[in-house]
């Protein structure tokens, strides 16, 4: 693999998915998805140095909070927007050209807002009691999980091409994208992170097999819903492990 390869796409994947334009390139963002864990990592260790720097000056509460807004503004809000589509159109939905009718329309239900609220809502109580726990190692982790989920939908289930922006990964992108998820899994949290990648694949492959039943093929939409639950998974469980020690 050549270094212009890889910067190309990196380039791309930080381009797809923040709100830094790195790449005008739309081949290299759609050929990108083995480096998506690794730009999670990198806005994961964006966060840990903000709650470090937020960390003297403000409460735990407070910290969360700004940590939240900085991680949606970084990345367009495009995941929440994309879970708050998919809950409009598989609860409003009745057959596959409806649900994605639902999906593309730029209004959101009060079912899909109301998942919203609770999204954000989660996140915000979760990553503040681990910031007050002291653990900012999380905050590392758990973008890098969530990243790592488009990979795994768009390798084994069928991607959408309706909008021309997500690409089949290769056999190798997706060990590569898996290998960096399992380094920063056991680098922040041992075999407790080994452990929740193994159950974030879980709720990966259920989320999968239920949208292509539904829909038919996974769009963007459903992988930034996927991008959201898993990171709340990973949260809720790094908050259990921590209340259990």
């Amino acid at each position: 693999m050549s270094a212009d390869f890889f910067s190309r796409r990196f380039l791309g994947a930080i381009s797809f998915l923040t709100i830094f334009p790195l790449s005008e390139r739309e081949e290299d963002a759609v050929d990108s998805l083995a480096y998506f864990p690794l730009v999670g990592f990198l806005l994961g260790c964006l966060l840990w140095v903000c709650a470090h720097a937020f960390e003297e000056a403000f409460y735990a509460a407070i910290n969360a909070l700004f940590i939240v807004s900085i991680l949606t503004i970084l990345t367009r809000g495009h995941t929440l927007d994309g879970f708050s589509a998919t809950l409009d159109g598989l609860a409003r939905g009745k057959d596959a050209g409806e649900i994605r009718a639902i999906m593309r329309e730029p209004q959101r239900g009060s079912f899909g807002v109301m998942g919203l609220v609770l999204a954000l809502l989660a996140k915000y109580l979760l990553i503040s009691h681990l910031i007050d726990a002291g653990s900012f190692h999380s905050l590392l982790f758990f973008p890098t999980l969530g990243r790592w989920s488009m990979v795994c939908l768009a390798w084994f289930y069928p991607a959408s091409q309706e909008e021309g922006r997500v690409g089949y990964p290769t056999s190798r992108d997706f060990l590569w994208a898996t290998g960096i998820t399992l380094l920063c899994s056991i680098l922040t949290h041992g075999l407790v992170g080994l452990g929740i990648m193994v159950l974030a694949w879980v709720l990966i492959y259920g989320i999968g097999h239920y949208c292509v039943r539904r829909i038919g093929d996974i769009t963007a939409q459903v992988m930034g819903a996927s991008v959201e639950l898993i990171e709340i998974l990973a949260l809720a469980l790094l908050v259990a492990l921590l209340g259990g020690l």
